[in-house]
């Protein structure tokens, strides 16, 4: 009954984080924006975990947006449907790697990663982009 409930009438978590993913991608992202937002706001809409995140683990709902927002840039990044050639994004895929570049910086600005946190996080990304396409 709960899990329906939720469907119809989101908690205030699942609200605060799609307003931060909004906002987030309304600053950061062009080309990309709409299909990241789709992706990442029907992630934060599974209110089960959006809520465990927030009031049982503690994490503030900016933080937890950032890391949907990077988790659908990884997915889509590494996907290979953005590449032009192996190793080369296209337009679109070049606009993710920055709203990716910005994520992770807010995520180190915000106190949230470590600077090698957030240097391992640009590895990542950069041997994703390498192998695939």
């Amino acid at each position: 009954m709960r899990a329906w409930l939720w469907k119809v009438f989101p908690p205030f978590e699942v609200k605060l984080t799609i307003e931060e993913i909004s906002s987030f991608l309304n600053e950061h992202a062009s080309l990309c924006r709409d299909l990241i937002l789709r992706d990442a706001v029907a992630l934060a809409r599974h209110a089960e975990k959006t809520v465990y995140s927030i009031r049982i683990e503690g994490m503030k709902p900016d933080r937890l947006a950032l890391l949907v927002i990077t988790n659908v840039l990884g997915s889509h990044i590494s996907s290979g449907q953005n590449h032009i050639y192996r190793g080369t994004l296209s337009v679109v895929g070049a606009d993710m790697l920055k709203v990716w570049s910005a994520a992770v910086a807010s995520l180190k600005e915000r106190g949230y990663h470590s600077d090698a946190k957030a240097e391992e996080d640009m590895q990542w990304i950069r041997q994703q982009i390498k192998n695939a396409g």
